[in-house]
């Protein structure tokens, strides 16, 4: 059976204020009321009631369930009865609850069906106006509300869902998304092609480094082996390690000239001394030289050094640490001046002392006479004062309220009798000498505590004083020490020429000491060590001693023999050690070429099977996208079609139904985008068949709210009748009554030959009357049901609904 809308209860809903029930049980059920009266409440109720929200306002994504009650109460609720409703299309009745902080929803229909009664079989007031703007809008990323329409007339879901799966072959980063493996393989491939390159970078440097190496062992093998040079790529390096390390002799012939050389060092060492060892030395020409520098130092001994060492005799009584000339005449008279020059300085800075510690206790001495005296003073002069001189006064200032006339209140005399004035004026008198002579006594007082201040300060001074001063010998021994001391600096100073030509006589005696002694060594060693020389000479060099110039030049010359043939086998050594440890090192090269080598065939091994993997899903990756391309041009052939032909042609019908004088006709375009997506747009065409531009632009407004209205219609008939209700807020809007005419009959065609249920709300009286006529039952089991809007004296909405049935025409029907 269909279902059917039976009744809507409403309470306290946005402009409604109370509770009104509306009636639903007919085939067209027509709502008036003025502005604001509730009628679109009553239809947005409906829709609450059918699906749980508004559209258009979700649409506008605003808060407005918070909104819902009226302003005048704190909750609102809504029911709606539905009959004949199937359990998969939804459940009866349907309940609603809501206040400014609380919306719960129990709509008749689910989710699925909602949208279809929102999107296709209500057309709100709000939404007629922007219906071809809302249905020609396409949101970014999405299609726009017409196609998604005609996809869902045509069950093109399984093509759209073949497509949007195979979407992510067309983007690797979405494939690599879906699937974590697939770029594992890539990081694997880049991974092994990094590997392979630093593989060969390393392979080349470690085939370069042997190339060298084996260069630098045949130099080595040149120089070692006399020009022999190794043949083909590979080295036998056990036998040329074998042949480096037969070293025996070289071993033995450098022991050998290392004795050699020791016996030449220790010879060398043995005659150091003069240049020429010749047998003519002339020892007495040396030992004359030594004398005449003996006799010299002597005569200056006995002339200037007799006055220098007797006043460094005195001296050293009193600087015991000055050492005793050694022929370093010099240097020890420096040092005494030195002392002499820090004892005058010692001896100053005592008698500066001295002198200061005189002065202060002079001036001690003053300032303690001086306070001594003060003291004295100050302390007569208080035993002369009043020593009651402030208990006086205030004795008398209490007197002085108490007299009366010149009457003393002591002693009752008169005191006018001496002619001195009045009493009062001399008790005032006597307080003011009193107080006066009161405050001196202070003043004497505190100057008498400041001067013993100053007594006791002094009397520590001088003590200090005392302390810091020499005694009269101490004076004399200080004042004795300096001259005795400048006069021996003076003397110091003036002979100090002479203490460095002692010293030098001293030195050049030394060296003629020396010079003896060395020349009387060697004619000895002449004697001894000739022999061992000639025979270490003899065989190194194969010349006798007596060919060289000097044993000394026979000496050197073999050294330097010796020393070349150590060199040189030294030298061959090295080039043993050399030759081996290149041969060592060229082994581990060529090993670590080796490997290299090795591991750079597997790294490749294993790049070309993950290569072949990648392009394995590369191609099955371009199958995908073959596929979702093929599905997408069908899916657009299908839209194209559908929308060139039927969609079209009952949205034609319809529009110029209702506006049989307009030229212009709206109709859907189809564009394909760079894509292969078809997405429809809106214009007009000319009755001529000549395209013209959107219906906002070439309609007048009466016709484009027509062409709008009659969209939504040709929609609503062109899917299949999920819902057999039809729910229009005021849809006649800026038309002249042929267009209502027109309109009336569509929608007595819809309700009566198609079996919709239609709900109509209008504002206009005349239009409500006209409608409520044409709509009147025609039929039996026909109806009809009128509802008025409108408040009462207190406010509160009523709605007062009217039930037509048909009845026969008895008189016509005679």
């Amino acid at each position: 059976m269909t279902p059917k809308l039976k009744s809507l209860t409403i309470e306290n809903f946005r402009s409604i204020r109370g509770t009104v029930v509306v009636p639903l049980d007919a085939h067209v059920v027509l709502v008036h009321g003025s502005n604001g009266m509730g009628k679109t409440s009553v239809l947005s109720a409906l829709e609450l009631g059918l699906t749980g929200s508004i559209a258009h306002l979700d649409r506008r994504q605003s808060r407005y369930q918070e909104f819902l009650t009226n302003i005048h109460a704190k909750s609102g609720s809504i029911q709606l009865s539905v009959e004949n409703l199937p359990d998969v299309t939804g459940r009866s009745p349907g309940a609603l609850t809501f206040s400014s902080d609380h919306f719960k929803a129990e709509p008749v229909l689910p989710e699925t069906v909602a949208s279809f009664f929102a999107e296709r079989c209500y057309l709100p007031q709000a939404v007629l106006g922007r219906l071809l703007e809302i249905y020609d809008e396409q949101k970014k990323g999405t299609h726009s509300e017409l196609t998604q329409f005609v996809k869902e007339l045509l069950r093109l879901d399984p093509l759209d869902a073949l497509v949007d799966g195979l979407d992510h072959a067309f983007n690797v980063t979405r494939v690599r998304k879906i699937a974590p493996s697939y770029k594992q393989l890539e990081g694997l491939l880049e991974n092994y092609e990094a590997q392979a390159s630093r593989l060969a970078t390393t392979l080349s440097a470690a085939e370069d480094a042997l190339r060298s190496r084996r260069q630098r062992i045949g130099d080595l093998l040149s120089k070692l082996f006399a020009g022999e040079t190794f043949a083909g790529p590979n080295l036998d390096v056990g036998e040329l390690r074998g042949r480096a390390s037969e070293r025996g002799s070289d071993e033995q012939q450098l022991s050998a000239l290392a004795s050699d050389r020791a016996e030449l060092l220790a010879l060398q060492s043995r005659l150091n001394g003069p240049e020429n060892l010749s047998a003519d030395l002339d020892v007495a020409a040396v030992e004359r030289v030594g004398a005449q520098e003996a006799e010299a130092l002597q005569a200056w001994l006995n002339g200037p050094g007799v006055k220098l060492t007797g006043l460094l005799d005195q001296v050293r009584k009193e600087y015991a640490d000055l050492a005793i000339p050694d022929l370093e005449f010099h240097e020890v008279t420096e040092e005494a001046v030195k002392w002499c020059s820090a004892e005058i300085i010692r001896c100053d800075r005592v008698l500066a002392q001295h002198d200061k510690a005189v002065e202060a206790f002079t001036n001690a001495r003053a300032v303690i006479d001086r306070a001594s005296a003060r003291i004295r003073e100050i302390n007569e002069k208080l035993e002369a004062g009043a020593k009651d001189a402030r208990a006086l006064a205030n004795a008398l200032a209490g007197v002085a309220p108490h007299v009366e006339g010149d009457t003393c209140p002591v002693c009752s005399r008169d005191y006018a009798e001496l002619k001195m004035g009045s009493l009062t004026a001399h008790i005032a008198a006597t307080i003011a000498n009193l107080t006066t002579e009161a405050g001196q006594l202070q003043a004497l007082a505190a100057e008498r505590a400041d001067e013993s201040q100053r007594l006791a300060t002094a009397q520590r001074d001088l003590v200090a004083a005392e302390g810091g001063a020499l005694s009269a010998e101490d004076l004399i021994r200080w004042r004795q020490k300096k001259s005795t001391t400048s006069s021996l600096h003076s003397q110091l100073t003036e002979l100090s020429e002479q203490a460095a030509e002692g010293s030098r006589l001293g030195r050049s005696v030394m060296e003629a000491r020396l010079a003896v002694s060395t020349t009387r060594r060697a004619l000895l060693l002449s004697v001894s060590v000739l022999p061992e020389l000639e025979n270490i000479v003899s065989r190194v060099s194969g010349r006798p001693v007596n060919s060289f110039e000097t044993p000394q030049a026979a000496l050197a010359e073999a050294l330097d023999l010796v020393g070349e043939r150590v060199r040189g086998v030294e030298e061959r050594l090295s080039l043993r050690i050399a030759f081996v440890t290149e041969l060592d090192q060229y082994e581990r090269e060529n090993s670590i070429v080796t490997d290299r080598r090795s591991q750079r065939a597997e790294i490749a091994q294993r790049a070309a099977s993950v290569r072949s993997t990648v392009g394995e899903i590369n191609a099955i990756r371009d199958k995908a996208k073959f596929v979702a391309q093929t599905a997408s041009s069908v899916r657009s052939n299908i839209v194209r079609g559908v929308f060139s032909g039927s969609l079209n042609k009952v949205w034609r019908d319809l529009f110029v139904r209702l506006a049989p004088a307009e030229q212009f006709v709206p109709q859907f375009k189809l564009p394909t985008d760079a894509a292969g997506k078809v997405e429809a747009v809106l214009q007009t065409v000319h009755r001529s068949g000549k395209a013209a531009g959107t219906p906002g632009a070439m309609l007048s407004q009466g016709n484009l709210n027509t062409s709008a209205l009659t969209l939504f219609l040709a929609l609503n008939l062109s899917v299949p009748a999920q819902l057999p209700w039809l729910v229009l807020d005021d849809p006649v809007q800026s038309m002249d009554d042929v267009h209502i005419a027109q309109f009336a009959a569509l929608l007595r065609t819809l309700a009566k030959d198609l079996g919709k249920q239609v709900i109509v709300a209008v504002h206009e009286r005349a239009l409500f009357d006209y409608l409520a006529l044409e709509l009147s039952p025609a039929f039996a089991g026909d109806s009809l049901i009128t509802v008025e809007i409108s408040r009462s004296f207190d406010g509160n909405t009523v709605a007062d609904p009217k039930f037509f049935e048909f009845v026969d025409d008895k008189a016509v029907a005679a």
